[in-house]
């Protein structure tokens, strides 16, 4: 059984709400089952749980100018 956890952020190149800004706006952790908790890095921040990151993407993608930037390479732990 996997057990392994991916972490990464959420970047993004142009805020189309006017509430995130661009960067960094999140990070998070991919549970072995696919589901997500991410955190945002506003000024306000919030913690929300996700089914996986591909609703996470449909929900704040922002039509492509937000991606996912894995910080772990699954099945190959942690990287440098």
């Amino acid at each position: 059984m996997n057990t392994e956890l991916v972490r990464f952020h959420l970047d993004r190149s142009e805020d189309l709400t006017g509430v995130s800004g661009t960067g960094t706006v999140a990070g998070g952790v991919i549970f072995p089952d696919g589901v997500v908790a991410m955190r945002w890095n506003t000024g306000t921040s919030s913690t929300a749980i996700y089914d996986s990151i591909d609703a996470v993407l449909e929900i704040h993608g922002h039509n492509g100018a937000t991606v996912v930037t894995l910080l772990d390479t699954p099945g190959r732990g942690r990287a440098a």
